[in-house]
């Protein structure tokens, strides 16, 4: 049964609200160097929600509601409390559970565009490379990121940093992939 759209809206101000709130918090600390990142995920939330209401997607709201946190403990414990520049563990836990998230949130989605409902052999291995895929990209953008903004993480000071969270990559994406197999986010429970 597909999510009312108030029910999309509410979740959607609620998110946007935190994420404002966190950003006039970076700002009063002195750290609006990572807004950008902040807006754009608060950007690419308002761009999928509005898709979200326009095409009639549907999105579980355990999902939805882990993405959402996954994004709001990056900005907040990462970037407002400095978890990424003190704590060599935060980045890779936060690896391992945004990939978790973001990896249901692919599969939701494009399990919607298969023609019947797959194996779950087929399942987890469709939401482990979704997984894998976003871990990497999400790599590049933080190598894009660190060449252009120079941060100081001295949690992060080589090549063994983009290895261990590929490594929390990898593990968030097993994690979604048993979730996926065993909840069952089946089409039946999927708008076609």
């Amino acid at each position: 049964m597909p999510n009312s759209r108030a029910a999309i809206l509410k979740f959607t101000l609620i998110f946007l609200v935190l994420e404002m709130i966190i950003a006039i918090a970076l700002i009063a600390n002195g750290n609006s160097k990572v807004i950008p990142n902040v807006a754009g995920l608060a950007v690419a939330w308002i761009i999928y929600t509005l898709l979200e209401l326009r095409y009639g997607f549907y999105m579980s709201n355990y999902v939805r509601v882990a993405s959402m946190a996954a994004s709001l403990s990056d900005n907040f414990f990462g970037y407002y409390l400095s978890y990424y520049q003190h704590s060599f563990v935060f980045d890779k836990i936060q690896h391992a559970f945004g990939t978790y998230a973001f990896s249901l949130f692919a599969y939701v989605l494009v399990a919607q565009l298969l023609a019947k409902p797959a194996s779950r052999l087929f399942t987890f291995i469709l939401v482990l490379s979704l997984g894998i895929a976003i871990g990497a990209v999400y790599e590049i953008g933080e190598f894009i990121g660190d060449q252009i903004g120079n941060p100081d993480h001295p949690s992060q000071p080589s090549l063994l940093d983009t290895d261990l969270d590929l490594i929390g990559d990898t593990i968030g994406a097993a994690i979604a992939g048993l979730h996926a197999v065993f909840r069952l986010f089946k089409s039946t429970n999927l708008r076609k």
